[in-house]
């Protein structure tokens, strides 16, 4: 398995390995794309690898959890947009039966910030009394959206975006490893559907546009992207470019202020979309006012 960056939660996940203290819950924040659930399948894997130079990513069990079909790892994804207490009662009576072939089993519930009231509450309980040799891995964007009693029985790992350089070095390409923004996920998808990268471009130019025009303009395309299907990608794209921003001002030591806030509106509107049907319209209108 190739993972590009992260080698001081690699690092810290192999010594946890090695010394035989698997946590029994962890969770994984940071911006979607950096390679969290990637990580996090590359330590099961290590857990439950049937060679010593693990993981191998050759042996049976290696192989079945890169395909989804390992019977004692549960993958668990959102379902219409929540992540309901249903998958999490299946997920707790899985985990608490014998491993039908690893001695440690475990689970990776990706975007557990769109678990409902009702499955966050649950999934507290398993990790307030844990089973033996099992190990719950959350992989969050908005670690601030799970309860804090959730939070504070997990050892949180937090994931950071990865140098341009490490991304080249992997792609090969080096305006896909730039426009990347620090994801590999993202430097990948630009390589394997090349429109991506097109539509991303086109979305970062509308911003530059947007910073420098006034209202009025700015509000005739809030109605226009609101009619738009991939509004949610247009969001993202946005939140990427708004962040480097952000960070080359630090760099040079300027304000952030106005930023912080751009940010702010537009993390509120990706997150509820991905969560609720809003008034998209609005949600951008409001992001305007911002630029």
């Amino acid at each position: 398995m190739n993972i590009v960056g992260h080698e001081k939660q690699r690092g810290v996940l192999t010594t946890f390995f090695k010394k035989g203290s698997i946590p029994h819950a962890l969770l994984f924040s940071g911006q979607e794309k950096l390679g969290k659930r990637t990580v996090a399948l590359w330590f099961l894997k290590m857990i439950n690898c049937e060679n010593k130079n693990a993981p191998c990513g050759k042996c049976r069990n290696c192989y079945e959890i890169t395909e989804d079909i390992h019977p004692d790892i549960i993958n668990v994804y959102p379902h219409e947009k929540e992540i309901q207490l249903k998958q999490i009662e299946e997920l707790i009576g899985k985990m608490s039966m014998k491993g039908i072939r690893s001695s440690f089993k475990g689970a990776v519930i990706d975007r557990a910030h769109l678990m409902n009231t009702q499955a966050q509450n649950s999934v507290l309980k398993t990790l307030e009394e844990p089973s033996k040799n099992t190990i719950i891995i959350l992989i969050t964007e908005y670690p601030s959206m799970l309860l804090p009693t959730i939070t504070s029985r997990t050892l949180q790992m937090k994931f950071l975006p990865v140098p341009e350089e490490e991304i080249m070095s992997f792609t090969k390409d080096r305006l896909s490893a730039s426009f990347a923004l620090g994801k590999p996920g993202k430097a990948l998808d630009y390589l394997n559907f090349p429109e991506t990268k097109e539509k991303e471009k086109s979305s970062r130019e509308e911003l530059d546009r947007l910073i420098k025009e006034g209202l009025s303009y700015r509000f005739t395309k809030a109605k226009s992207i609101s009619k738009e299907d991939n509004m949610e990608e247009v969001l993202k794209c946005w939140l990427s470019c708004i962040r480097e921003r952000m960070r080359e001002k630090i760099k040079k030591k300027e304000k952030t202020d106005a930023l912080r806030e751009v940010l702010k509106e537009i993390e509120r509107a990706v997150f509820l979309s991905s969560k609720t049907n809003i008034n998209k319209q609005l949600a951008l209108e409001k992001i305007m006012i911002k630029l």
